[in-house]
């Protein structure tokens, strides 16, 4: 009787430990020129993962590498 208590014991660990990582590291959104289609495929692909795309601090959003995608709760 033990020895399943202690199974279903461990999963539920597991999903809970699961839910303290919601929060993924942002990556940035590659390069080129931030043009109108390649900012909409990149917010759609973004949005499809639960994030958002966002403009970096000091960067004037001319190119791709300047914005990045924020998954999950800010850090």
């Amino acid at each position: 009787m033990r020895a399943p208590l202690a199974i279903v014991g461990a999963a539920v660990g597991a999903a809970l430990a699961g839910c303290g990582s919601l929060a993924q590291a942002p990556y940035d959104l590659g390069s080129g020129d931030a043009n109108y289609d390649a900012l909409r495929a990149a917010t759609q692909t973004c949005q499809a993962q639960g994030g958002q795309v966002r403009l970096k601090d000091g960067f004037d959003g001319r190119q791709m590498s300047s914005y990045q995608c924020v998954v999950g709760k800010p850090r």
